[in-house]
This record gives structure tokens, sequence and C-alpha cells, in this order.
């Protein structure tokens, strides 16, 4: 079955802006569902949250993150496009999908797993693309009509280490919202074997040393599982 591209920033911002409005009696945030306009296959299919099956051991779970993060029901969109012109999952094709998401507890940020199943090289050609996405679409809007576009810029090196060597290929960076640097996602990308897999986490108004933490702590326990 082909991925079905929605629009990474624009629904992880979503979810940390739900999550930050909401209170202790305040519903998890979801994402929203929108038409893709890239040029990868789509069909209307949903993956539960909870991702039953063969995918489910490498997702992230609560246990994994700080503190305060709990499970966001109906997370169901996958999120692979950068900007208008450039999807990480264009033409390619994957016979599973799992995606799970993370909000805290009174809001101010995310984390967010998406892991395909590719077919073919779909899997190394996913990492490719998406390295590729994170230089081109540096100040470009997403194409969602939002106007959002962010400047990207290399991990850090203590966040990127957290990665080590996991994996065939990886890439990753910082995307700062252009025009408001209070919204920030760090962002990791790699592949092991036909396995891909996108790992973010957002802060809105998060000071930058807790975002990077946060960040550090997703992508190694990603990483671990895959050691």
């Amino acid at each position: 079955m082909p991925p079905r591209p929605v629009r990474l920033l624009a629904a992880l911002a979503v979810l940390v802006m739900a999550a930050a409005c909401g209170g202790d009696d305040a519903p998890a945030p979801t994402t929203a569902t929108e038409p893709s306009t890239t040029s990868t296959p789509s069909e209307a299919r949903s993956t539960s949250t909870t991702a039953p099956g063969a995918l489910a051991p490498l997702l992230l779970e609560e246990g994994d993150l700080p503190a305060g993060f709990q499970a966001a029901s109906g997370v169901d969109d996958t999120i692979t496009s950068f900007c208008a012109t450039h999807d990480a999952a264009a033409g390619l094709q994957a016979s599973d999908r799992a995606v799970v998401g993370f909000a805290r507890e009174g809001g101010g940020a995310s984390v967010l797993q998406l892991v395909f199943r590719f077919e073919g090289d779909g899997a190394a050609r996913f990492v490719a693309q998406a390295d590729a996405a994170l230089r081109a679409c540096s100040g470009v809007p997403d194409g969602s009509g939002s106007g959002l576009a962010f400047e990207y810029e290399p991990l850090p090196e203590a966040v990127a280490a957290a990665l080590g060597e996991v994996g065939d290929a990886r890439t990753g960076a910082v995307g700062t919202s252009v025009g408001s640097e209070a919204f920030v996602v760090e962002v990791a990308v790699f592949h092991d074997g036909d396995v891909g897999v996108l790992v973010a986490a957002l802060g809105l108004e998060e000071p930058r040393p807790d975002l990077d933490a946060l960040a550090a702590t997703a992508f190694a326990a990603v990483a671990e599982r895959f050691g």
C-alpha cells in the first residue's frame, strides 16, 4: 500500500498547540486530515496509534519520555512533506506504517514518530529525499495554505550523537519557524534495511536547551530499538 502524505510541520503544530491550549480536563490533542498536494499516491486509510503488529516494537512509549508526556489519541496521519515540492515519501511504496504521538501535559512540547516498511529500495530513498528536503525547504512554505515555513540548520552535536550509528543512513535538522522563533522542531530520519523512520520533537515557547534534551531523549530511545 502507498504511504499517505500530509504535512509534517502543520500536523505537529496542531499537536503541540492543542496541548498548549488544553487544561487538565482537556481531551488529548489530535491531528487534522488534509488532502495531499504532492505526487505521492494516497489512499483513505488510518493507522491505529497503538499500532499492533510487526512495527509495534519499534515505536516509542510513554515511559521513554520525560514525566508528563502522554500518548495523544487520533494521530492517524503520516507526516513526510517539508514544503510544497519536497515530500520525503514521494514515489515510494510501503507495505505497512505506524505512527505515534505524545504531548506534554500542560502543553509546550510534543514528540512524534513515524515508521514505514518500504518496498524495494524505498527506505534508502526515503532518507535521501528527506535529506534533500531539509536542505531545499529552508524558508519555503509547506504548501498547505498555512504559510508555515522553517529555516533549517544542522542538529546540535549532542542531539545528533543521541542517534549514534543507528541504521544504514540518517539525516536530521533543527527547524525554526520563520517569523516566530518560539516554534522549533528537531527532526531525525533514518533507515534500517527496509524500515524508514522519522522522529521529531517540537517545542512552542520551549527553552532551546529543554527541547534539545527532549529530542536527544526521544532519538536515543528510538535508536535503542534498532540496536
